[in-house]
């Protein structure tokens, strides 16, 4: 569907009646360091007054000359237009992007310059990157940088796995990936290998927890709703404590979101779900807007959930019997004794993402008596030579129910998941399990928070 706009948007420019294109008109606001389509205010066009009739050339509808060529104009001077066949001029947008690309490099090189701001100036208006059914094609214009690569989870991060092509005559660098039609992806630019970038092209963006990234979404994936905040539904309340463990002496964050009518209903006792890294689950993927609107949509039940931050994250996460002490010894009867839980196993959960997800697989499976549910997003199995999964092939079985999910793209966490699973199959234990075209990212973990508390607490229960 983005292509399709940007083949309309070029089809204007390419089509209109004026004697320059509309990107001319209006110039926008040029991005430092970088070439865009709106830097086209400092050409000027001159158009000879004795052409008549009109042919398509280079993104600039220009008047045609005798013998059915078209006058084409890159620069200040018209001494530096040529003249070439109007069937190379055509519109090549029709057959689809590559095509285009390859039209473009096919006409002579001074003459690419125009047609190639006029693409970016459609791209800017749609956003980037240019979709095509399973392709993804990138684009950037630069007269600084002599190199650009694209990093991503696509490519495990690597600056120089993926190269953009330079166009000749032109500013122009691209690339075009092939992925799932349903995937969403982190990516960054990088420039001549040191300076790492958002698209300046691409206005969505994903918050991280070691900064923003561009987000790549194909045609077929759908932007999750319940992450958004909704004003006109009801609302759950997040307070806040300190807590202090005697057993590790040191003090961490924790906050506790409580549903829509807890005060006004007094009798009334709840499911829980503690969950790890609590702060960024808060910032970073919305969590409590996620609560929001599955509550009010009637897709799960009301809950009462329990957000846990770290003190050494590395440390604590990687199966710390001391954590899981704290977790269940102390903040466990805290919370059940300040707030209207339901004190069963089979009602009380934890989940967390990447360490998160092992510390809260490891949480459940030392004490099951506690934590009767346990969800990880993009686990981090492999710590400590796969400790946790020696653990569970030990046994004895669990009555615990377990949720995993994982990016196709994360590589050695997938692999780790995979063995994961086919580790607690065998120990008897119900599990549920799904891969997504994606990587190692927040934008993945919060858009798949639904599937977890639907599946652990799904309405009427």
């Amino acid at each position: 569907m983005r292509l399709k706009k940007i083949i309309l948007s070029l089809v204007i420019i390419l089509f209109s009646g004026e004697a320059y294109p509309q990107a001319l008109k209006n110039p926008g606001r040029p991005q430092p360091g970088i070439r865009v389509p709106e830097m086209l205010s400092r050409r000027s066009i001159r158009i000879p007054r004795q052409a008549q009739g009109h042919a398509i050339a280079c993104g600039l509808r220009l008047p045609a000359v005798s013998g059915g060529q078209s006058s084409i104009c890159s620069g200040k001077d018209m001494k530096m237009c040529s003249l070439i066949p109007p069937q190379a001029a055509g519109n090549a947008l029709d057959v689809g992007f590559s095509r285009f690309i390859s039209r473009l490099q096919s006409l002579p090189a001074p003459n690419r310059q125009a047609l190639a701001d006029s693409i970016l100036q459609a791209a800017a208006e749609s956003g980037m990157p240019v979709l095509e059914d399973t392709l993804a094609h990138f684009l950037y214009s630069s007269d600084q940088a002599f190199e650009i690569t694209l990093a991503g989870d696509f490519n495990g991060w690597d600056p120089s796995a993926d190269s953009l092509k330079p166009i000749s005559g032109t500013d122009l660098f691209y690339l075009t990936k092939v992925f799932e039609r349903d995937a969403r992806l982190d990516y960054k630019y990088v420039l001549d290998g040191q300076t790492w970038i958002l698209d300046p092209l691409n206005p969505r963006v994903v918050r991280g927890g070691f900064g923003d990234n561009s987000e790549l979404a194909m045609p077929g994936y759908q932007q999750p709703d319940e992450i958004r905040y909704f004003e006109a539904i009801p609302h759950g309340s997040i307070e806040g404590f300190t807590h202090h463990s005697p057993s590790l002496n040191n003090d961490r964050k924790v906050w506790v979101y409580l549903p829509p009518g807890y005060a006004e209903e007094p009798a009334r006792r709840y499911p829980s779900l503690y969950v790890n890294d609590g702060g960024e689950y808060q910032s970073l993927a919305d969590i409590r807007n996620v609560l929001d609107f599955l509550m009010n949509a009637g897709r799960i039940e009301d809950l009462i959930m329990v957000l846990v931050d770290p003190v050494d994250r590395m440390d604590e996460y990687a199966c710390h019997s001391g954590f899981r002490h704290m977790l269940v010894q102390e903040l466990v009867p805290r919370i059940d004794s300040l707030y209207r839980t339901i004190r069963d196993p089979a009602r009380r959960g934890v989940m967390g993402a990447s360490l998160g997800g092992l510390a809260s697989v490891h949480a459940a499976w030392g004490c099951p008596d506690v934590f009767g549910l346990s969800a990880s997003q993009s686990g981090a199995f492999w710590i400590h030579d796969g400790q946790i999964m020696r653990d569970v092939a030990a046994g004895p079985p669990r009555k615990v129910r377990f949720h995993l999910d994982w990016g196709r793209y994360e590589r050695q966490i997938r692999e780790s998941n995979l063995e994961m699973l086919g580790v607690l199959q065998a120990a008897g234990c119900p599990v549920s399990s799904r891969e997504y075209h994606e990587g190692h990212s927040w934008g993945s973990w919060r858009a798949h928070m639904d599937e977890i508390l639907k599946y652990f607490f799904p309405a009427g229960e």
